[in-house]
Order: C-alpha cells, then structure tokens, then sequence
C-alpha cells in the first residue's frame, strides 16, 4: 500500500494572514482600548465554535469586541468590518502552487481539512489567485459539517468521497491537536510552519517544496519494513 493522498490544513498551512493581529491591535489602541491578551483560550474556544458553525460570523465578532472591552456602538461595528477585512486578507507561502501542481501531475489526490468560518466559495477566490483552485479532489470544512478538528469525522469526510484509506494519505498540520488527530486515525502527519508547541510528527519540513520527497521517502520505510 503507498500513499495515494495528502490532505492540507489551510490556513497557516498553504496561507497565513500576517497583518491580522497588528491591524487588530492597532484599532484597539486608536479607539482608546487595550490589545488583546495573546494565545487567548476563551477566545479560541469561542472560535472554535464559531468554525463548528454553532455561532453565527457575526454573532462571534460581536462577542470578540465585547471581550476586547469594546462599548460604543460604533466602535463594535468599525471593529466587526475590520475583523471581516482582516479575515479575507491572506498570503500564499512560498513554492505551494508549484508544489501542488508537480504532487497533483505526479497522480498524488489532494484535499483540505479546515477548522474555518470562510465559506469554500471564498477561500477558491483566495486559491484562484496562485492558481490553485481548480486541484482539489475533497475538501472537508467544518462549518458545513459541524465538525471541527482535531475529530476523527472531519478527516474522514475528506477522505471517503475520494475512496482513500488513511494509512494511504498524509496529513500536513501546524497544531499538534490536529496533527494527532489524525496520526489516531492512522494517516501519516507531517508538521510546517509549526506552532510553538507542536513538536511531535512522523515528519517535519522548513519548506513547502519538501513535501514532494514525502510519499517517496514513507513508501521506501513501508517496503523496507516488509522486507
């Protein structure tokens, strides 16, 4: 059995959107606010809701300014447009529509699993941008399905329309709740662009471009586990 597959986490992944804090912290200051508190729990489960679909985009901004300490009215719907402009605003990393392409020409299926509350229709307008949108063979997102990473349904909703087992696919991740989601269900992780914390996976790469020596490198440990 080879690897067939590489599914993509997708933001801090293929995209990062690195102007979002400073601009968010810059309004606060501007209006008179204090910056957000950094790696904030409450606000990453409140997030995470919001990427499961369970409250609205908007109902979350709403929520966000008031946690932010935002009061006047119009201070929270200046704020709600920044947050929605600064969602929107991503930068490709380098070497991934390249990549993408050559693994895509090589017969390698690609997919996306994404904790995330942009609708699919958007983030193809982001991907039509390098070039990218028209490659994807599943794409599993968890507002649609109410499943959010790192739950074993929202892997395998990106792998069984396709007919792909998971000992046959490779999941790229940057958190290391998600990258062990997936190792439990038996695909084969690899870690770029890495979270402070995430420092366990099968495999780790500096650049985008190395994910093209992966499934090589997985088949030759099988076959040589089997000699």
């Amino acid at each position: 059995m080879s690897i067939s597959t590489i599914l993509f986490d997708a933001g801090d992944i293929l995209y990062s959107k690195p102007r979002r804090k400073a601009a968010v912290a810059k309004f606060l200051t501007d209006r008179g606010y204090s910056e957000p508190m950094a790696k904030d729990p409450v606000e990453r489960q409140m997030r995470l809701k919001a990427h499961a679909g369970a409250i609205g985009v908007r109902d979350f901004m709403t929520w966000l300014m008031g946690h932010y300490g935002v009061t006047d009215p119009q201070d929270v719907q200046d704020g709600i447009e920044l947050l929605l402009s600064q969602q929107r605003d991503v930068t490709f990393f380098p070497e991934v529509a390249e990549t993408l392409h050559t693994l895509k020409q090589r017969g390698i299926k690609l997919g996306i699993v994404t904790n995330t509350f942009n609708p699919p229709a958007e983030k193809n307008e982001w991907f039509k941008t390098i070039g990218i949108d028209g490659i994807w063979d599943s794409y599993a997102d968890s507002c649609e399905l109410g499943v959010i990473k790192p739950e074993p349904g929202i892997y395998l909703a990106a792998l069984k329309p396709i007919g792909v087992k998971p000992e046959n696919a490779i999941f790229v991740g940057h958190a290391q709740v998600e990258i062990d989601g997936a190792k439990r269900l038996g695909l084969t992780t690899v870690r770029f662009n890495a979270d402070s914390d995430c420092v366990s996976s099968d495999y780790a790469i500096d650049k985008f471009s190395e994910l093209l020596d992966i499934p090589s490198k997985i088949d030759g440990t099988k076959k040589m586990s089997l000699a």
